[in-house]
């Protein structure tokens, strides 16, 4: 009920309210940039990380070996699956 209270007094201070719906979208979008930003950062530093062991640059683009690109490309998508089921759950 307060919270009414809060709502009107602010309207009658001459304060413009968003409407609810325009407050969800922008915090849907923050929270998409954010995750976003975390899972691609996530995938450069695995990449990285198995670029270093496993020179993957060189067996993806010198050595056209499709298994090496299949090998990084599951990583990418594991990670991408993982941190989809920590934002939905």
């Amino acid at each position: 009920m307060s919270g009414e209270i809060d709502a009107v007094a602010r309207q009658q201070e001459g304060e413009k309210q968003l409407s609810p719906e325009i407050e969800r979208f922008f915090s849907a979008l923050v929270s998409t940039v954010l995750w976003s930003a975390v899972s691609i950062s996530l995938v450069v530093v695995v990449f990285e990380l198995l670029n270093l062991r496993y020179k993957l640059k060189n067996e993806i683009f010198k050595e056209n070996s499709v298994a090496a690109a299949v090998f990084a490309g599951s990583f990418v998508v594991g990670i991408f699956y993982t941190v989809v089921q920590i934002v939905i759950h």
